[in-house]
């Protein structure tokens, strides 16, 4: 579903139990509705989201001037045999980045499940040193190492919105979560939720952020108690 300035258009889905052939027929339909809505000046996309099923390879470059939610996640699927899934790779990201680029209106980015690698997350980091309006980024499930996470770590050192980073199930070591639990420790960085769980890393680093986070989850009254009784 795809939520319109001018009013609600729905896009057409795919069940689970639709035979392959419909499903790639239903699928281009879908697609070409959204080419439809994305190239219409009278229509300003709000939220696109593509599900579990969802085959929203873009041509050309990318619309997202007054869109506040964008999410490509394509890491399930019902099927055992799903020839009609695309995953989303480094080329189509760093060209997604250079969107980023001075964007004032999206908010939420979701690109989890995909075949992100460090090139493409160097990318949208870079992106995020000229982004003051993004505020949640889920990578999770992608191909992510510890170069790609140092250079999130950088950027998010010194950016003042960005809240919420998952990059849970990704290929990162001791290094880049060190990096990133820095940020996350750091009075200077907005980030207040890191999720990295299910990496290569010590299992200390993810329990130290999973208390960080809990943390920050806390009233300012409570978490100075929590402090005051670990003097004692």
């Amino acid at each position: 579903e795809i939520d319109c300035h001018c009013k609600r258009c729905a896009c057409l889905s795919c069940p689970a139990g639709t035979r392959a052939g419909h499903m790639l027929a239903l699928r281009a339909l879908a697609t070409a509705a959204l080419f439809t809505l994305a190239s219409s000046r009278w229509c300003q996309l709000e939220q696109v989201k593509a599900d579990v099923h969802g085959d929203f390879t873009y041509a050309g470059q990318w619309r997202l001037d007054g869109c506040t939610t964008l999410a490509l996640d394509h890491g399930m699927c019902a099927e055992i045999d799903c020839p009609w899934r695309r995953k989303f790779e480094d080329e189509a990201i760093v060209q997604l980045a250079d969107s980023l680029h001075g964007n004032s209106a999206l908010t939420a980015l979701s690109l989890s499940s995909n075949k992100l690698t460090d090139e493409s997350t160097i990318a949208l980091a870079e992106a995020l040193r000229n982004n003051d309006v993004l505020t949640e980024m889920n990578l999770q499930g992608n191909e992510i190492g510890d170069q790609g996470a140092i250079a999130l770590a950088e950027v998010l050192h010194t950016n003042v919105v960005l809240t919420i980073l998952n990059l849970a199930h990704n290929q990162l070591t001791d290094e880049g979560g060190q990096a990133l639990l820095a940020v996350l420790k750091s009075n200077a960085s907005a980030l207040e939720r890191l999720y990295i769980g299910n990496n290569r890393m010590s299992e200390s680093i993810v329990a130290e952020t999973e208390m960080e986070n809990r943390a920050a989850s806390m009233p300012p009254g409570e978490h100075q108690q929590l402090g005051d009784r670990d003097e004692l």
